[in-house]
Parts: C-alpha cells; sequence; structure tokens
C-alpha cells in the first residue's frame, strides 16, 4: 500500500494534555502558534481531523489567508487542502463547519459501526465523500492508501485528537511530530494526551530525532522525525 507522509501537529500542556478534562473548546495558545498551525496546513495536500476535533474545534480546515492561498495555487495546488474526517461510528453533529464551508473535497472516513441514516446524510452533502474501510475501527492503512492513489495526496497534516493520533502511531504510519509546548497545566486522568488508545509495550515503543527547537514567548516549538 502507498500512504501520503503523515505530520502529526499538536499543541500540547506541560503535563502532556491537549485538552481540558472536559474536553471543551479553550483558546490556549499563542498567536504564534496559531499562525504556525494555518501556515504549515498550507504545505499540506489534505489535512485531517477525528470528529470530536471538528466538533469542538469548529474549524473549516481551510486556508483563510489569502496570501496563503495565492502562495499554493503558485505551487500548483488548489487554494485549499483536501479536507479530512475521520470516525469509526459517524457520531459527530450535522453542523461541523467543514460541511458548511465548501472550498475543497471533504473525505469522510468511517467503519461498518456508522449507522445507515448517518451515511444517507453524508451522501446528499455537495463534494462530501464517503469511504467504509474497516469492521469495527477504521482501517488506516487503507485510509491513507485511497488517499495517496485516488486523491494524489503526498504530504497529510493531522491534527488531532489524541485517538487518531494514537491509531496513526500505532500503525506506524507517522513520519513527523510538530508538537508546541505550552506553559499550562490542564491535569486529570481523563483528559486527553497527545495520543491516547491503547499504547505500546515497552519492546515496542516509538523513538523520534529531535530535528528543530524554537522559544516563543513562553512556548517551544518541537520538530521531531518518528525514527
Amino acid at each position: 500500500m502507498k500512504r501520503p507522509h503523515v505530520i502529526v501537529h499538536m499543541a500540547m500542556t506541560l503535563d502532556g494534555k491537549t485538552a481540558t478534562v472536559e474536553r471543551r473548546r479553550t483558546d490556549w495558545t499563542s498567536q504564534t502558534d496559531k499562525r504556525r498551525l494555518i501556515e504549515n496546513r498550507a504545505m499540506a495536500d489534505a489535512v485531517m481531523v477525528g470528529a470530536r476535533t471538528a466538533e469542538t474545534a469548529r474549524t473549516s480546515l481551510s486556508i483563510l489567508d489569502e496570501r496563503l492561498q495565492r502562495a499554493r495555487v503558485r505551487r500548483g495546488l488548489p487554494p485549499h487542502p483536501l479536507r479530512v474526517i475521520v470516525s469509526a461510528h459517524c457520531s459527530f453533529r450535522k453542523n461541523i463547519r467543514a460541511f458548511e464551508r465548501q472550498v475543497s473535497p471533504v473525505l469522510v472516513f468511517t467503519s461498518s459501526r456508522a449507522p445507515k441514516a448517518k451515511l444517507a446524510w453524508l451522501a446528499r452533502l455537495p463534494d462530501v465523500h464517503v469511504y467504509v474501510v474497516g469492521k469495527k475501527d477504521v482501517n488506516v492503512p487503507r485510509m491513507l492508501d485511497i488517499l495517496a492513489r485516488d486523491w494524489k495526496v503526498k504530504r497529510l497534516q493531522c491534527e488531532g485528537g489524541a485517538n487518531l493520533n494514537g491509531s496513526l502511531f500505532t500503525a506506524h504510519a507517522v513520519d513527523e511530530l510538530h508538537v508546541t509546548l505550552c506553559p499550562w497545566v490542564f491535569g486529570g486522568a481523563q483528559a486527553p494526551t497527545l495520543a491516547d488508545g491503547k499504547g505500546f509495550p515497552r519492546s515496542e515503543i516509538l523513538k523520534a530525532k529531535l530535528l528543530r527547537c524554537e522559544q516563543f514567548g513562553q512556548e517551544l516549538f518541537l520538530q521531531y522525525r518518528i525514527l
């Protein structure tokens, strides 16, 4: 199977959390971090999130900066990246902003556990393409193969959440990890981390090599290559 170059791009607190225990939208990163996220998104062929992130972040997964749009066009890309939402149950609400702002195709990857009524509703939305890959969970290698072969995605940026990140790491499908370390402590055993899921046994833990470290105010931006 083929797959794109996959980058996980996240902000994280000092205690490793990516959201509070309430999992509500919280504006806790700097404007520099927000700008970096969009600039890196503008370099990708596709941007991907899990259903909960698509709901709580209320992001259209698009590029609002017209200068970045024009820069993409000069590189031979469409103004906005392909948008990908991953949800094994399709349990997300219908008012996701990515569906409301029709600037590029939206791909939904789900499993056989998705309700038929929700699949039928998605099929009626303009420029939304649904793929059922997997029985209980989304089959990550098949999903990435579809993105690479059918949609010509070479660079994919994943912006969470924790379960989706975890599934990508489990599939050994992450090439780079971009992390902004922020001066906060959220706490909470149930608060999401950068990568949730089953985790790795000690003999299979992943290693990474630090490529870049930059300080902006009280934040650190870290770029790692996954070995």
